[in-house]
């Protein structure tokens, strides 16, 4: 399987999609992505979260969100806790790092506001 291919089709989708969905939604998503791409994953799970990803992504939808609104969103959902669950102990720190400066770059550094009195 020509992962370089795979990773690039899947990464495109991934930043058009997450963009939209802003920080916390691209957050998870980037999680996977970075897991399938640097974590200790078999080929099979590497597989599975691409697959995983891209249905997330891709606007086509065994149960559309257009249609059926939230009933349209739980499917996604149900998705990607499964992802979740097979991958969480595969999320180093380093994994984190890159999302995070990935997040940045898209969305801006956060900013935290401490308020003195």
């Amino acid at each position: 399987m020509d992962w370089k291919r795979l990773a690039r089709i899947t990464g495109n989708a991934l930043v058009t999609y997450g963009r939209k969905a802003g920080r916390a939604g691209a957050r998870i998503l980037l999680k996977f992505y970075y897991t399938m791409l640097y974590g200790d994953l078999s080929a099979s799970e590497k597989a599975l979260v691409c697959a995983g990803i891209l249905y997330i992504v891709v606007p086509r939808d065994l149960i559309p969100r257009k249609i059926l609104g939230l009933f349209g969103t739980l499917d996604d959902i149900g998705v990607a806790a499964w992802i979740f669950g097979r991958i969480d102990k595969h999320i180093t720190p380093e994994i984190e790092l890159k999302v995070e400066e990935t997040l940045d770059k898209w969305f801006g550094p956060v900013v935290t506001i401490t308020y003195v009195d």
